[in-house]
């Protein structure tokens, strides 16, 4: 019983993900592939096209522009190339896509260092400084990228997942990266990305090894046990010392990240909940320290060195955590520092103030209806032909805003006493911010 439970499994499995039902000739296969290997003619111009795109969109800051030059670079062609010769054993054609790949990066970094170069924009954007620091996570990217595009590569229809594995594998961003970092003498950017690009490389290509093996492709020559051993022995070896130094950037990247968080969490459950506001925050999490500036009407040095004793309680007992005040508490309760920073986020924040103002005076105003008024006004001063009520601001000199119940009323007949009025109008509202218009 237990054995045709497992012969019935393992029958689903093979069904489901069969890579044999649906894949081209080996011939073709190779014969796609090693065509995008070497760089010249239009691969050729396609990559120069291909790197300033990329270059203009990491310039300007647009992701669109990058995705683009994503998907018109043709580096994908020697990276798999390499794989390709690896998994069939052509090590003549692991040498050709190696050659071309070389040619690939001079001439992408040097076209990408040469237009940042002469570009009036010299400031690192974030789509730039996103490919400077590469982590695990890069390579599992790479990995599973790859192993997408070698699948689709090997189907007699190519599917979709060729721009998507293009996109996800980013290959053409880390080179204009590195070619930022040469072109304005940033060392830790070129070396960031260039590792980037390495990792997107080996990947890339050990997941071609890795289906070819799978597929069973037949050598190109003839190989003996301890040459294919020594394939593997090479393949895993370069995957090793790819790997190793991005789990010490992932476990960098994760610290920082936690930190960040602890820090938030810090400010949500003392700052806030003690109905104090944060201004501003400098957070860095490899000094592991923070910078709050903290604004309130409860606001004093007391509090804020109570609410810095339970840090700890964060996660942030090692960190350098500083609270400061924009309001001095020590001799004129509320008197305001002379700092011009303070000044200004003072400034900031009255402004803030008054957009929430008008916004909730935008708000009731499109809120209010009272569907009784009609009713209760016919029955005391009788009918009327048109009436509008709606809560509004009022400004004056002072620039201070005021709300107030705005009604409007044309009677029937003439009113006698609009005192009389005015004394029920506050009394049904309950306030005397009314201004009442007769006609």
């Amino acid at each position: 019983m237990k054995g045709n439970i497992r012969k019935s499994i393992l029958e689903v499995l093979k069904y489901r993900f069969n890579l044999d039902e649906d894949k081209a000739k080996e011939e073709e296969i190779i014969r796609s592939l090693t065509k995008n290997v070497e760089f010249k003619g239009t691969n050729l111009w396609a990559l120069i096209f291909a790197i300033f795109i990329a270059s203009i969109g990491l310039n300007v800051n647009s992701t669109a522009v990058i995705i683009g030059a994503m998907l018109i670079s043709p580096l994908m062609g020697p990276i798999m190339g390499v794989g390709l010769g690896a998994g069939i054993f052509d090590f003549n054609l692991i040498k050709f896509s190696l050659k071309n790949l070389l040619v690939a990066v001079v001439i992408s970094v040097s076209t990408s260092a040469l237009y940042f170069w002469i570009s009036p924009i010299h400031s690192a954007q974030s789509e730039l400084l996103a490919r400077t620091s590469p982590t695990l996570w890069d390579v599992l990217i790479a990995l599973f990228g790859g192993l997408a595009g070698i699948i689709a590569s090997s189907r007699k229809n190519i599917t979709n997942a060729i721009p998507g594995v293009a996109i996800a594998t980013a290959l053409m961003p880390p080179l204009c990266t590195a070619g930022y970092g040469i072109g304005t003498g940033n060392f830790y950017y070129f070396a960031g990305a260039f590792y980037l690009f390495i990792i997107n490389s080996v990947f890339i290509s050990i997941s071609t090894f890795l289906i070819v093996r799978f597929l069973k492709f037949k050598p190109a020559h003839f190989v003996d046990e301890a040459t294919e051993r020594k394939v593997r022995k090479y393949v895993w070896t370069i995957a090793v010392l790819t790997i190793l130094p991005s789990f010490y950037l992932a476990y960098r990247f994760v610290q920082e990240e936690i930190f960040r968080q602890n820090v938030e969490h810090f400010i949500a459950g003392e700052v806030e909940a003690n109905e104090l506001y944060t201004i501003s925050q400098k957070t860095d999490p490899e000094t592991r320290s923070a910078t709050l500036l903290i604004y309130g009407d409860k606001v004093s040095d007391s509090l804020l060195a109570a609410i810095n004793t339970r840090k700890a309680q964060y996660g942030l007992g090692d960190a350098d955590v500083r609270l400061q005040s924009t309001l001095s508490q020590s001799n004129t309760p509320g008197k305001k520092t002379t700092s011009a920073e303070t000044e200004k986020y003072l400034k900031l924040m009255v402004e803030k103030d008054n957009r929430i103002r008008n916004l909730e005076n935008t708000i009731a105003k499109r809120d209010f209806h009272d569907s009784t008024f009609k009713e209760e006004y016919r029955a005391l001063f009788g009918g009327a032909k048109e009436f509008s009520f709606s809560k509004t601001a009022v400004y004056n000199d002072s620039s201070r805003i005021d709300t107030v119940l705005l009604i409007y009323i044309k009677p029937e007949k003439r009113l006698a006493n609009t005192e009389q009025l005015r004394n029920w109008l506050a009394a049904r509202y309950k306030t005397r911010k009314i201004r009442l218009i007769t006609d």
